[in-house]
């Protein structure tokens, strides 16, 4: 998601601190200022043993250099099909810091995965006072516990959020946070861990110092699973043209979390925001588009209305025309490169682009080759980056961007890192002005 590094305060080390990490080639194990969840990863394992679907044998303990000791659990041998998913606990001094469980394709028996999901997210958590309805299964209808249900419906969410940042959700319940992202068309991850505020584009979102004191709520509402709670507030809100209101609504809607999704009634709600210029309105409308789960195509209508969103302030939007060839579709501006929106978007604090930027500066792609930029954007994404999906792989991007300087340019990056970031442009309800 697009957040500067103010909206990061709540994390247990700042900035600065964690740039001390890169004063070596490898960086410290990352989870042990971690809280503990509260189980055990005996726990844990019972629960996927019991599931018929993975052995106790099958979990194997490994020491990470990026994040330290894993436990990693995986059925059959190596080049067994039936590999379709993954348990990685996280350990620390403390305890067990975060669970992740993942899934990828092929999708038959998708069934007995969630079902193995809710078993070992019900050691932790309880569920929100109202289930939304379950979103279609392409196996056919299938009978799921109401935990399984629940993770299924926002597994969906965070997939239909794709692309871009809206891919990550963030659900917290008795004080762990359920992050669920989707990667189509290979993968779906769920991260538990404690909640420290970690925040995805509904809470606290950009641009949430705009919001009344009733959309406020109704974003912690959401984040708690309570959506029908958030909706009899949002919705006499977005009635009155309140744009933060009625892009909340449109979420809900499009997502099926206050009935059946209804793309017809979900355009209606962004467009209220749309009119306000509301940059994340005037992606969603561009990005309800998409035809199929996790592709992107530009056709002109999509090609324009994220032209506009660009305009208005969407990182999401120009990370997809940086990697957007021109053509029919979209023309790019004149004396605009592709490094140059993908850049802006990294300055917004979209990490998607963050990343991008440190690669393209290590290899010399769009831009002039410069290690010490690389190694700063490395920096800069890896304090963007909470638990989820990119917990490794940013971490090991900048070990490995960082062991090519010596502590003279470890120093300068460092340095530079520290003023990349400009957060999002500005914007306010009275931006239609």
């Amino acid at each position: 998601m697009t957040r500067p590094f103010s909206s990061c305060g709540s994390r247990t080390r700042g900035f600065v601190a964690l740039l001390g990490f890169v004063l070596g080639p490898v960086l410290c194990p990352a989870s042990e200022d971690e809280p503990a969840l509260p189980v055990t990863n005996t726990e844990v394992i019972h629960a996927a043993v019991a599931s018929g679907l993975i052995d106790a044998a099958d979990f194997e303990a490994i020491d990470d250099p990026h994040v330290g000791p894993l436990l990693v659990g995986r059925p059959g041998t190596p080049d067994d099909p039936a590999r379709t998913f993954s348990i990685i606990m996280f350990e620390s001094g403390s305890g067990l810091t975060q669970v992740q469980f993942v899934m990828s394709a092929p999708w038959e028996g998708l069934d007995a995965r969630l079902e193995l999901a809710a078993s070992i997210a019900s050691l932790m958590v309880t569920l929100p006072s109202s289930l939304p309805p379950m979103p279609p299964m392409e196996a056919g209808p299938v009978s799921l516990t109401p935990m399984a249900s629940w993770l299924y419906s926002l597994f969906y969410e965070s997939w239909l959020g794709w692309p871009g940042s809206g891919k990550r959700l963030v659900r917290v319940r008795d004080g762990v946070a359920i992050i669920i992202e989707g990667t189509p068309p290979e993968t779906w991850i769920m991260t538990l861990v404690v909640d420290r505020s970690f925040p995805d584009t509904t809470w606290p979102g950009d641009w949430a110092g705009s919001d009344s004191s009733g959309v406020t709520e109704a974003r912690l509402l959401i984040r708690q699973g309570e959506y029908r709670k958030a909706r009899d507030i949002l919705k006499p809100l977005a009635d009155n043209g309140e744009p933060q209101a009625a892009l909340l609504m449109g979420d809900m809607v499009r997502f099926g979390r206050i009935g059946i999704p209804h793309i017809e009634h979900a355009t209606d709600w962004y467009l209220v925001a749309a009119r306000h210029r509301h940059p994340r309105a005037i992606w969603s409308l561009a990005a309800m588009l998409t035809e199929g789960w996790g592709t992107f195509f530009i056709n002109n209508l999509k090609g324009q209305l994220l032209a506009r969103a660009e305009t208005a302030g969407s990182a999401d939007a120009l990370l997809v025309l940086g990697n957007t060839t021109p053509g029919v579709n979209y023309v790019r501006p004149p004396g605009v490169s592709a490094s140059d929106q993908i850049l802006d978007a990294a300055r917004w604090g979209l990490l998607a682009a963050q990343h991008d930027m440190a690669r393209r500066y290590a290899a010399g792609d769009g831009v002039a080759a410069d290690a010490v930029e690389a190694c700063a954007w490395a920096m800069v994404a890896l304090e963007n980056t909470g638990p989820g999906a990119d917990y490794l792989y940013s971490r090991q991007l900048l070990a490995d961007l960082a062991s090519r300087l010596d502590d003279n340019g470890l120093a300068l990056a460092r340095e530079r890192a520290m003023n990349l970031v400009t957060g999002p442009p500005a914007w306010s309800p009275r931006s239609n002005e």
